[in-house]
């Protein structure tokens, strides 16, 4: 079946992935700065502590495998606050990490699929593929929206100077899911879930609840990266469910499965975001990336594994 490298293997996606591959049969080898009580013990899963900027162990790690494949789930979680008042967290580890990455797949002609953001899009009534190279990112996701731009145009620049076409770019949604981050620096699905589950009758949100978000379930994510690798699908392509759900009916959601009744105050001096977000799924659809698990249920397994895991 051939090794995979799995870059961000302790993350919410990156967790998905270990697991999903192993039961396919691949042999495993996961990198990032940690090592997560998620990951599984099993002989056909290896995990390095690898800072990826450095290019010298960048370099090592790819002589001493023969990976048939890299997905690179990568990336830089937090809050759009810490992204504002933080921004070279968001930039210096993205930039040298994907360059190294992207590198090292170019020299070798591995299949990379690298995992971009729903941050690259413009506000816009629907995120549609080819915009992107047209518009610039909404202000608030200004410096994120560069860590995943700046990779998705070194890949372009290959395609053009090195003829490299064994790239595929996703673009996920908002993922949620089981491994995310619950604690500081939580986004949105993962601080509800802590608030509602630590409430004693009520919770504060932030602005009025009215701004919709298309959220994806990770493990979707997960399966649709691994399609893209299988299938060799050299495409650009969102991953997520066409579908808006309101910051309002995402927190009832996580309410009710909570079985807990929950008073929302929301505090209308704080920013809403951006209003829209809504991913196009033509491709998709054409490419039979369609996630197949509901929001509901999704919700039902990331707040069950909070609850079991607090």
């Amino acid at each position: 079946m051939g090794s995979i490298l799995v870059t961000g293997c302790s993350g919410l996606v990156g967790t998905h992935l270990v697991h999903k591959l192993l039961e396919k049969g691949y042999y495993v080898v996961g990198v990032d700065l940690h090592h997560s009580a998620n990951l599984p013990e099993n002989e056909s899963f290896e995990f390095h502590s690898i800072d990826l900027r450095n290019t010298y162990d960048v370099n090592v790690l790819f002589n001493q495998y023969q990976f048939s494949g890299v997905i690179n789930a990568f990336g830089i979680k937090g809050s759009p606050m810490r992204a504002k008042e933080k921004p070279i967290d968001f930039l210096e580890p993205s930039i040298k990490v994907n360059t190294n990455i992207i590198d090292n797949c170019v020299k070798r002609k591995i299949w990379l699929v690298f995992m971009s953001s729903v941050g690259v899009y413009e506000p816009a009534e629907v995120f549609v593929e080819d915009t992107v190279w047209n518009t610039l990112p909404s202000p608030n996701d200004w410096f994120p929206s560069w860590s995943k731009r700046i990779p998705e145009l070194y890949l372009e620049a290959y395609k053009v100077q090195e003829k490299y076409e064994r790239f595929t770019i996703v673009r996920p949604a908002n993922i949620f899911g089981e491994y995310d981050n619950f604690g500081e620096g939580a986004t949105v699905i993962g601080a509800t879930c802590r608030k509602v589950y630590e409430s004693d009758g009520e919770i504060e949100a932030w602005g009025d609840g009215t701004p919709t978000r298309d959220f994806i379930y990770a493990g979707d994510v997960a399966d649709g990266c691994i399609k893209c690798l299988e299938n060799e699908l050299h495409i650009t392509t969102n991953l997520g469910s066409g579908e808006e759900i309101s910051i309002k009916r995402m927190i009832e959601t996580v309410s009710k499965v909570s079985g807990k009744e929950i008073k929302i105050n929301w505090d209308t001096s704080k920013p809403n975001g951006d209003m829209r977000r809504k991913m196009s799924t033509k491709v998709q659809e054409e490419f039979d990336l369609l996630p197949k698990l509901g929001f509901e249920e999704g919700i039902k397994e990331t707040y069950k594994y909070y609850e079991k895991t607090r």
